[in-house]
């Protein structure tokens, strides 16, 4: 009787203590794995609301992984693959975004170009009447935010200042300013030479193409790229202009132009040519993004959700078709493994997560990002729009939210 008595008592004391192990164990349902951290230690440093969504994300010469925010302010921050945290580095005093537009130069240090958010999608005024009208007013409402803006600027980071400082979120990073590149401009997106001593990099809203000397320290602007004023959508605010850049192997830079069309800036000749080739798409497209793939092929996805490979040797691009049916390829990065992992879909949607296998020319779809560690925390991402890939094969993905986050995904 004492025995049966001490069963009854004791067995669901251990019931209760076995089902919070259980639980967190389900939070590892198979081989997609995602983890997340705060930008920053809350209510201590973390980077504030608003200002927090992650618009750059690149892998550091010390294998630790930066990033940059956009919002009425943009901050960069660092994670460290030591401590395993986000550390934030400061606020960039006077600007507003770091749109693909982080790089790590040949001489080690973090460089980056700043301008204005244009994330967000802005009232537009009603049409000027007659034939064009519309295309008018646009450009009209562009200009206007644009009428009192000295310009974008690009600055420079040492890494070897991580252990250095201790970082306070309210004061300026440890940057040095370069300059403006282009004045009345923002730096819409930048990319380097192979040996990473040449930076290049396209304005936004005029499409200049510029070219900043790491070792002598000076730029040149190649001038305007586009000729014609469209806004292709799905943000209709937004000008069609190239939002990334990419180098082949043999230093000769990409981008999208007019069109639809592929233009390359040909090093040997200093010279600016659009080619007879173009993106995928159905009616008005621009790239989204663009990265170096295995092969020396390039990678790219485009605002209408396609993604394609560009062969440089041949100069041929290959439609690999629709990884989701929703407009825009936000974010991609190249795997360890080989395989291409992005991010499609608009702002008014949930983005997902894919990837694409070369071996099989095939998709995944894997489906929404969401860390699920209850009791403890959890989050599910919608907007996205940077990654990269680390040292060890992990990807680090950018959410670009209101409240934003680093993700973690392990293949």
């Amino acid at each position: 009787m004492i025995r049966s008595i001490q069963h009854i008592i004791f067995s669901p004391i251990i019931f209760i203590l076995i089902i919070p192990v259980m639980v967190y164990s389900q939070t590892y349902p198979g081989k997609h794995r995602f983890e997340l951290r705060d930008l920053g230690v809350p209510f201590v440093n973390s980077i504030p609301p608003d200002e927090s969504a992650v618009t750059s994300l690149i892998t550091g010469p010390d294998g630790n992984i930066y990033g940059g925010t956009t919002g009425p302010a943009c901050h960069i921050f660092y994670f460290s693959i030591s401590t395993n945290r986000v550390e934030p580095l400061g606020k960039i005093p006077g600007q507003q975004s770091i749109h693909h537009s982080m790089v790590v130069g040949g001489d080690g240090n973090i460089y980056f170009g700043t301008g204005l958010d244009e994330t967000k999608q802005y009232p537009i005024s009603d049409p000027i009447p007659g034939h064009g009208g519309i295309v008018i007013s646009l450009w009209n409402d562009v200009e206007n935010r644009y009428k009192d803006y000295e310009g974008g600027h690009l600055y420079r980071y040492d890494p070897a200042q991580n252990s250095k400082i201790r970082f306070d979120i309210d004061k300026p990073a440890a940057v040095e300013d370069l300059g403006i590149p282009v004045a009345g401009d923002g730096v819409y997106t930048i990319t380097t030479s192979p040996d990473g001593m040449k930076i290049y990099g396209l304005t936004y809203p005029h499409g200049h193409f510029f070219i900043y000397d790491v070792k002598e320290k000076k730029y040149s602007d190649k001038g305007e790229i586009y000729k014609k004023k469209v806004y292709g959508g799905p943000n209709r605010s937004l000008r069609s202009i190239s939002r990334s850049l990419i180098s082949d192997t043999e230093g000769d830079i990409y981008g999208s132009a007019d069109d639809q069309q592929i233009f390359v800036y040909r090093v040997e000749s200093d010279m600016l040519e659009v080619l007879n080739i173009k993106i995928p798409h159905i009616y008005i497209a621009v790239i989204e993004v663009l990265i170096p793939g295995h092969n020396g092929w390039i990678y790219g996805g485009t605002s209408e959700g396609f993604l394609f490979r560009f062969e440089p040797e041949n100069q041929t691009i290959v439609n690999l078709g629709k990884p989701l049916d929703q407009m825009r390829i936000r974010a991609l990065t190249a795997g360890l493994d080989g395989k291409i992992y992005g991010i499609a879909g608009e702002r008014k949607d949930i983005c997902r997560f894919f990837c694409y296998d070369p071996d099989v020319a095939g998709y995944s779809d894997m489906g929404v990002i969401n860390v699920d560690r209850t009791p403890y925390y959890m989050w599910m991402g919608k907007q996205f729009d940077s990654m990269t890939t680390g040292i060890d094969g992990t990807i680090y993905i950018g959410e670009s939210e209101r409240k934003s986050h680093l993700f973690i995904f392990y293949p």
